[in-house]
């Protein structure tokens, strides 16, 4: 088989295309014209654009739950608060470096298709809760220097809306991607839930 009709190139296109256009309105004729294959090339690989497209999100989440398990595997702090900043650094390093991935999660998750609503969310909110306890465990091994009096799992939900807002805004557009402005929101963030 030719390079340009392997799944991975299947699913890079694709996953350009649902981010540009939606998955409604992108057809398997538009990822086969954009590819230059033919559906039943398309038809090896997958057998259906939704078999697809859940392959993608599944793949996604398990890539940013990666992301969060290097970072608090190499974190070097002890302290809890750089813990967490930790956390938030490495997951805006996935967003500089693979922003369509991430791009793509966040649209799925926050917005799944209506006819696969109940799949994706039950997917999230599964991967949501072992997020939140491997983060928990994370935080609760460290020291607790400076730590807010707030409920861990509070502070986890905050943190959680925090990287998605800032995330959400820098691929609206409405932030740009900068060390200083990252590290004066986390203050921000931060000083707010002490």
């Amino acid at each position: 088989m030719r390079e340009h009709e392997s799944a991975e190139r299947i699913k890079r296109i694709s996953m350009r295309l649902f981010n540009e256009k939606g998955y409604e309105a992108t057809t398997i004729r538009d990822i086969c014209n954009e590819i230059g294959i033919t559906a039943p090339s398309f038809y090896y690989y997958f057998d259906s654009k939704e078999l697809l497209y859940m392959q993608m999100i599944k793949e996604s989440e398990a890539l940013h739950q990666q992301v969060i398990d290097e970072a608090i595997e190499s974190c070097p702090s002890q302290i809890a608060e750089e813990r967490l900043q930790y956390i938030y650094k490495a997951l805006l390093d996935y967003y500089r470096n693979q922003k369509e991935e991430y791009t793509f999660l966040l649209r799925n998750v926050l917005f799944p298709v209506a006819s696969m609503r109940e799949r994706i969310q039950e997917m999230h909110m599964t991967w949501r809760k072992q997020y939140a306890e491997k983060i928990s465990e994370f935080v609760a091994g460290s020291q607790k220097k400076k730590m807010p009096k707030s409920d861990i799992k509070d502070i986890l939900e905050a943190f959680h809306r925090f990287v998605t807002g800032y995330v959400l805004q820098l691929i609206s557009g409405q932030l740009e991607l900068s060390e200083k402005h990252a590290e004066a929101s986390w203050e921000f963030f931060w000083n707010g839930i002490k």
